[in-house]
């Protein structure tokens, strides 16, 4: 027997158990193997019992059934259930599906989980946690002691080895790229891989993976491209691999799935995942997207979800798992699919609870001194606070009408799995906020560290509440979602109650955060406002900034109309913040981010509108050096590049839109692009009159083909008449102004005095 004193990096099912790989504190990296048979419930009648029994016999795998008993979700009530033991991990999913031929769904629970999942809820092991591992002689891990918590706000981490493998072209896609081009950068330096043949190519990247041995590997576009291409073209070559650790474990792949959500069609990208170490594909990860490493390996310690998964996995998959671990210890049954239906409600209660948060729309212009007050984690908040929960709302054992203005009830004798598994969060990400902020200026280094965790909790914390209400939830409820809408709206009018009655007036709210405004309040002032409102509604709530001036833009469809999510601001300490405007959007090219940024910065200067003003001519002069630039044919077209989502297959396109045709472009040339995947390209002519191509896809187009100069332009005077609106600036008087009232500009005669094909 012998210990190993580290951390718990990867766990895999195999046919016997599970394979975990262990890292110690000098890096170096253990496979061990553990005994562990998963297992799924069934809650069956006598006769579906007897049933269970001959159909074990003809299962898949070897299976073996126990009859005991575990709690419902809703009524906390013993139920008697039959345990079904599957003891090939492996083929887990398989027994589930052939159970299920002849069982209804409703009696399944525990069967939707991976294994390796199950074995961490089991053992309350977390990837990343350190500890003592008890190993015996044949390599099996026998015992344990655990030196941490998945719950702990300052951790360890291992000496973790990471490699970054990427296309050397990064500006197109590789599902473009002719050849793979590829270049791996690890120990702060940078190679790429060469060689005139595919065998060279694969021995080169074998050597650097050898050299390196990384615990990670990062690549962009890995799932769907480079690891399918490069193990692709091994097994042409008969040649092997060193992605995988262990050598006896095979790669775990999925397929790439499109499908609607709140509305839109979303694309996945399939998985590809190694054994024994993490394989992380950025462009696959949103986590890692929005917090780089260090939000990964914070959710991955939270969830315990086995590592690759988490990185792939949405912010709702793993606060479910969340709500999963703890249903586990606690013996409830987890049901495979949602099973409970909506209340029944009277037309007048439906009225009153089918709202959401409140909103306070503001006033259109300019406006001084104006504090921004943000209620920290609301939602989580009131989820914790009022113990909001799916079994707790509208319980089978209170009737105490507790929700404002729905009187639903909240169960007063025992705590919701929901405030039960966010509480730990909003206190974590609390802490992470407050070093943060005492990091600052002081190390860098920490203060991003704080950043990125906080930042991957804050996005769980944005989800919780939507996932209440989300029709798939398994411990989902209408209700619950409805309450805590409730719950929201009663704190911004207690707050908004509370402002007013010291003399300030509301110019904005928002669900949960309020712009405030009194003529000589100073920074003590509103801080002692937060107090105050903290006092009577029950949550914190902080003083995000005060502005020395503030925009809250007019809509785009009618000028009349004010827009609550869309704003620009300078901030006392002279940084600003943006939202909705076409500078922070994703869709905006980048010629327009930086024009509109420009004119920001410039405005920045000024202190009083008075001051913004007398900035007017500066402003128009830079706006136009821009537009002149657009309007000769000298832009950059790298810089005019749009990003769209395609909506459909190509040849499901009925009319001739710009993403119609860039679709059947791209699919001409053999590259196929699912729905809900986006697609990079240059507008030509957006009318098809003079160009019916109307646009080029990012990969064919050349920097002769120019670009439509009239749409890039409407799109510049946009961005400007965003800033400039308030002070009488429309579309049609910055025409004038740019002269542009004359007829339309056309594609230059000439090309932009740059010359070559992309691909080069």
């Amino acid at each position: 027997m012998k210990c190993i004193s580290g951390w718990l990096f990867d766990v895999y099912p195999s046919a016997s158990g599970m394979v975990i790989w262990l890292i110690d504190k000098t890096g170096s990296s253990c496979r061990v193997t553990a005994e562990f048979v998963p297992s799924f419930f069934l809650h069956l009648s006598a006769a579906g019992r007897k049933r269970a029994d001959i159909l074990a016999a003809r299962a898949p795998a070897r299976v073996s059934l126990t009859d005991t008993v575990r709690k419902e979700f809703y009524s906390f009530a013993d139920w008697a259930v039959t345990e079904v033991h599957v003891h090939d991990p492996l083929r887990f999913k398989e027994t589930v599906t052939y159970f299920e031929r002849f069982f209804p769904y409703y009696v399944f629970f525990n069967s939707d989980i991976l294994p390796a999942q199950l074995f961490l809820y089991h053992t309350q092991l977390f990837a990343l946690g350190f500890g003592d591992y008890q190993i015996d002689d044949a390599g099996v891990l026998r015992e344990w002691t655990l030196h941490d918590d998945r719950e702990r706000f300052e951790y360890e981490l291992p000496p973790l080895s990471v490699m970054m493998l990427r296309s050397t072209n990064g500006f197109i896609p590789p599902k473009y790229q002719r050849s793979l081009q590829l270049e791996v950068e690890y120990d702060g330096c940078r190679a790429e891989i060469e060689g005139q043949s595919p065998r060279e190519i694969l021995g080169s990247l074998n050597w650097h993976l050898h050299r390196c041995d990384p615990d990670i590997l990062v690549t962009e576009y890995g799932d769907s491209i480079l690891l399918p291409k490069i193990t692709e073209m091994a097994r042409r070559e008969c040649m092997p691999l060193l992605l995988n650790r262990d050598n006896a474990a095979g790669y775990i792949t999925s397929r790439a799935s499109s499908f609607f959500q709140y509305g839109k069609i979303v694309h996945k990208d399939g998985a590809f995942e190694l054994a024994g170490r993490w394989h992380v594909d950025v462009g696959n990860s949103f986590t890692v997207s929005e917090s780089e490493l260090d939000g990964l390996f914070e959710l991955v310690r939270l969830t315990q979800m086995p590592p690759q998964r988490q990185s792939r996995a949405s912010i709702g998959t793993g606060l479910s798992s969340l709500q999963l671990s703890w249903a586990y210890r606690h013996g409830i049954l987890i049901p495979s699919k949602k099973r409970e239906p909506e209340d029944f409600k009277s037309a007048a209660t439906l009225l009153l609870a089918d709202r959401g948060g409140l909103i306070f729309q503001p006033p259109i212009g300019y406006h001084e001194n104006i504090a921004e007050l943000d209620f920290v984690s609301m939602y989580p908040s009131i989820m914790v606070n009022q113990n909001v929960s799916p079994e707790t709302v509208n319980c089978r054992c209170c009737d105490n009408h507790a929700v404002p203005e729905l009187e639903y009830s909240i169960c007063r004798h025992r705590e919701g799995i929901v405030p039960a598994t966010l509480r730990a969060v909003v206190e974590k990400r609390k802490h992470y906020k407050e070093q943060k902020r005492f990091w600052k200026g002081k190390d860098d280094a920490k203060y991003q560290s704080y950043h990125r965790r906080q930042n991957a909790l804050k996005w769980m914390l944005v989800s919780c509440f939507g996932y209440l209400g989300y029709k798939n939830a398994r411990f989902g409820k209408i209700e619950a979602h409805e309450s805590v809408n409730a719950f929201s709206r009663d704190a911004l009018l207690t707050a908004k109650e509370v402002a007013e009655e010291q003399g300030y007036r509301l110019l904005h709210g928002i669900i949960d955060c309020i712009w405030v405004t009194r003529t000589g309040a100073t920074e003590a002032d509103y801080q002692q406002l937060c107090k105050d409102i903290s006092a009577r509604v029950g949550i914190d709530i902080s003083l995000e900034g005060i502005y020395r001036w503030i925009l809250f833009p007019s809509s785009k469809q009618d000028v009349q109309l004010p827009t609550a999510n869309r704003y620009l601001g300078w901030y006392t300490h002279n940084e600003y913040k943006m939202r909705g405007i076409e500078a922070r959007r994703h869709d905006t090219p980048v010629f327009i981010k930086t024009l509109q940024k420009a004119l920001i910065d410039q405005m920045g200067g000024a202190a009083t509108i008075e001051e913004l003003t007398a900035l007017l001519p500066e402003l128009l002069e830079t706006a136009r050096g821009y537009v002149e630039t657009l309007r000769s044919g000298r832009a950059n077209p790298m810089e005019l590049v749009l990003r769209r989502h395609i909506t459909r297959e190509a040849d499901e396109y009925t009319t001739n839109s710009v993403s119609a045709v860039v679709a059947k472009m791209v699919e001409a040339i053999g590259v196929h692009i699912a729905p809900g995947e986006s697609i990079e390209f240059i507008i030509l002519d957006q009318s098809g009159k003079r160009k019916p191509e109307k646009a080029k896809p990012l990969a064919l187009y050349a920097f002769e083909d120019g670009y439509d100069i009239d749409t890039y332009v409407l799109f510049a005077l946009k961005a400007i008449e965003t800033l400039l609106l308030p002070f009488g600036y429309t579309l049609e008087r910055l025409r004038e102004i740019f002269s542009l009232t004359e007829k339309k500009q056309s594609l230059p005669k000439k090309p932009a005095p740059m010359t070559g094909d992309l691909f080069q």
